[in-house]
């Protein structure tokens, strides 16, 4: 039995490479901000709960960005 076999919603869509030696990263999860509203909210909840400011900065900076183009869109 596969692992996508034990699992009911998560499974392995995404491939995810760590950038700098290129190995395979294990047990995460890929969010589509641009597609789905639960994953901006998780990107939310994220920015605040963390203590990297300057990631928490960037995140939000990205949220409010992408809904005011979303916004134009409309």
């Amino acid at each position: 039995m596969s692992d996508k076999d034990n699992r009911t919603e998560l499974y392995c869509k995404y491939n995810v490479y760590k950038i700098d030696d290129g190995m395979p990263v294990k047990d995460c999860f890929v969010l589509r901000p641009d597609r789905d509203p639960a994953a901006r909210a998780a990107l939310a909840a994220y920015a605040i709960a963390t203590t990297n400011k300057a990631l928490a900065k960037d995140l939000m900076d990205w949220l409010i960005a992408s809904k005011m183009e979303g916004m134009k869109n409309d």
